[in-house]
């Protein structure tokens, strides 16, 4: 039976570190995945901006469980070397973080070119790895959009092709592709890192609170539960309001069902939302805030 522990993309609730802090603590969250911090995107701060980061997370007792990173959104057509130096900066990153893993994609790809690239994808990735393993820190690759990992097919060949990957789940990602969220979460149990926490409807397009949409995240939960004993972080990523740095990170249109106030609302909607669906299938807190059944 898993230990389920949740975590959050906070730069949605709030811009600076304060409201992403406050956001965290009066939600009951203890983990972060740290994307931006005070309007800037997290690989862009200084070394003093970053011991500051830590020294505030610490105090509220907030720690960070992956570095939320660009790495790999890039056109896979660009030379690797360029992307190599953000890269070795990420793992800087995660040391002055203090955290041993990093959120990642697979490039950029036209979907008509998948064979052409795939081996230079594989290449890359595999590269990418061995230096973060050298660093201490395990690459976990996410399922998103236009992609080389972008449906479970590819992402079962990262995993069973690049030793030492991790895999990142995502639901809504999956939908708004239209694929298989149970193919996709089987692919990524070969090597599960931990899972993102967003649902999604295809048709429409529309992002919606965990468990109002197709991404059947209480039956990932449970499949999840069944197959490893392990801590596994579930980190929120609500995606239900337009956030400062969102053009920056995803080039869709943002199409909602609820409409909210303001960046705190809907964060906390999509807390709310995440915590009722894990009491109605069975889950309970305890006091160390670990989720089991």
């Amino acid at each position: 039976m898993a230990k389920f522990v949740l975590s959050a993309f906070a730069d949605e609730a709030g811009t600076t570190l304060d409201e992403q802090i406050a956001a965290l603590k009066r939600n009951g969250i203890s983990y972060i995945e740290p994307r931006n911090i005070n309007g800037k995107p997290i690989l862009t701060l200084t070394d003093d901006e970053l011991i500051e980061a830590k020294k505030a997370f610490d105090a509220n007792g907030i720690k960070v469980n992956s570095l939320g990173s660009p790495i790999g959104k890039y056109p896979i057509s660009e030379p690797f070397e360029i992307h190599l130096k953000d890269f070795h900066r990420a793992l800087e990153v995660c040391r002055l973080l203090g955290t041993d893993k990093m959120r990642m994609f697979s490039f950029f790809v036209h979907q008509n070119e998948l064979e052409k690239y795939r081996e230079e994808v594989i290449y890359r990735m595999t590269e990418m790895v061995k230096i973060a393993k050298e660093h201490g820190v395990t690459l976990c690759h996410e399922n998103e959009s236009d992609i080389y990992g972008q449906n479970p097919k590819q992402m079962r060949d990262l995993m069973t092709s690049i030793d030492g990957l991790g895999g990142i789940f995502d639901a809504a990602n999956y939908r708004m592709n239209n694929q298989d969220v149970i193919d996709g979460i089987n692919a990524t149990l070969i090597n599960l890192a931990y899972l993102h926490i967003k649902d999604a409807i295809y048709e429409s397009q529309l992002i919606v609170p965990a468990g109002d949409g197709e991404g059947k995240i209480a039956e990932i939960i449970d499949i999840v539960n069944k197959h490893t004993d392990n801590v596994v972080y579930l980190t929120l990523e609500p995606h239900l309001f337009l956030f400062d740095a969102y053009k920056g990170i995803d080039k869709h249109e943002l199409k909602v069902k609820y409409t909210f106030n303001n960046n705190s609302e809907s964060f906390d909607f999509a807390a709310n939302a995440l915590k009722n669906l894990l009491n109605e299938n069975g889950y309970e807190r305890n006091a160390e805030g670990i989720w089991k059944k």
